[in-house]
């Protein structure tokens, strides 16, 4: 299984107006693709406005199918333009295989902590899935814990709690 994570930042000023044109934007995705895509806030007040889309497939061609396709989509453009009319800074792309066998229908639930690590790091926690970078964060490792408890701060890693949006 693959894990597709997009981030962007919604202008901290416009915080409430970013979140709902964000939420928008992958309703409308989701209505028109098979991509089942999923929206997330960073919970810690360090980085007013961080957001995360994310969403797993098994078939990278076919994801990159439905992305083509998206693309290709007329009424998309108005969606994706208003939602990157409320953001800052450049959208960044990470792309993750997983480690372990997860079942077909593995998603996310309500809330995760993310911890991203220098490979070879290790990761305490409970609930944990492990996974290899193929995109975006090179030679890290990351792993996503249950919203339950917090995982262990080690050199050179970023930790993140994500809430769902949508």
């Amino acid at each position: 299984m693959q894990l597709f994570q997009r981030r962007r930042w919604v202008d901290p000023h416009r915080l409430v107006e970013g979140h709902a044109a964000f939420v928008r934007q992958l309703a409308w995705i989701d209505a028109h693709t098979g991509m089942e895509m999923a929206g997330w806030r960073l919970s810690d007040s360090e980085r007013p406005g961080a957001i995360l889309a994310t969403t797993t497939y098994d078939d990278y061609n076919w994801f990159l199918a439905e992305k083509d396709y998206l693309q290709t989509l007329p009424d998309y453009s108005p969606v994706n333009d208003a939602a990157a009319a409320l953001t800052i800074g450049e959208d960044t792309f990470e792309r993750w295989n997983t480690l372990e066998d997860l079942p077909p229908e593995w998603r996310l639930k309500g809330a995760f902590w993310q911890v991203t690590a220098p490979n070879g790091t290790e990761c305490l926690g409970e609930d944990v899935t492990q996974w290899a970078n193929v995109e975006g964060a090179v030679n890290c490792t990351t792993w996503l814990l249950s919203h339950d408890g917090s995982p262990s701060k080690t050199p050179d890693s970023r930790i993140e709690r994500w809430e769902q949006i949508h």
